[in-house]
């Protein structure tokens, strides 16, 4: 649930036949709600325009929930959408946060427009739900469920895990980035500009953080 329900929602054209193999392909239609553009990921099949419910719930503002017991999903108009954070699982390890994040790289690839603005109800450190804190926190979210945040201002190289988000200080008002992994010299990570479209692979020296202003580490493992 921390990936967010991936059931399809038809947006145009008549329900799709059954088939014994379906192509699915990212649609580039920009999407609008209200005339305000959104980010919403969106998949072609067959002609048609599928998305994730939640994300249609989290554009419009209605709640979605699931029900494990009944293994099902309701639908709230009457209620707000509220991102749905679940207990991080037991024996967390920085392998099983690098497999939930490739399973995001899955779901947004590079140059994919990640869900805008991103609501966490994880109490962390950014709330405004785009550009780069936006998908840190959407990151972390997926990874770390409901666990606490903790902040450590100019931490060492050792304290740096895979999940960890790195702040820093620029001339946009700072940038953070989620640590995919890390070697002696550098860390690999995931992040997002401007445009809200994620990234992944870029690669920050360890001279070169530690060089600037506002270094932050934000982490979620427990202590």
């Amino acid at each position: 649930m921390g990936l967010g329900i991936l059931a399809g929602f038809v947006l145009s054209g008549p329900a799709a036949q059954a088939a014994t193999s379906i192509a699915a392909k990212l649609s580039t239609q920009p999407i609008y709600v209200d005339g305000q553009r959104v980010g919403m990921t969106a998949y072609s099949i067959g002609g048609n325009n599928y998305v994730r419910l939640r994300d249609i719930g989290r554009a419009v503002d209605f709640g979605v929930t699931y029900d494990t017991a009944t293994n099902s999903v309701y639908i709230d108009s009457t209620q707000p959408y509220r991102e749905e954070t679940s207990a991080a699982p037991s024996g967390l390890t920085e392998e099983s946060v690098q497999s939930t994040l490739a399973q995001l790289r899955e779901i947004y690839p590079t140059g994919t427009e990640f869900p805008t603005p991103y609501r966490s109800t994880s109490g962390g450190p950014y709330h405004r739900g785009t550009h780069c804190s936006g998908w840190a926190t959407l990151c972390s979210d997926a990874a770390f469920g409901d666990l606490p945040w903790r902040r450590v201002d100019n931490p060492s190289w050792e304290q740096i895990r895979s999940g960890d988000l790195i702040r820093y200080d620029n001339s946009s008002n700072g940038h953070v980035v989620v640590v995919i992994s890390k070697t002696d010299e550098y860390v690999k990570v995931t992040e997002s500009g401007l445009n809200n479209h994620a990234r992944w692979g870029g690669q920050y020296f360890k001279w070169w953080l530690e060089e600037q202003p506002g270094y932050t580490l934000y982490t979620r493992y427990p202590e």
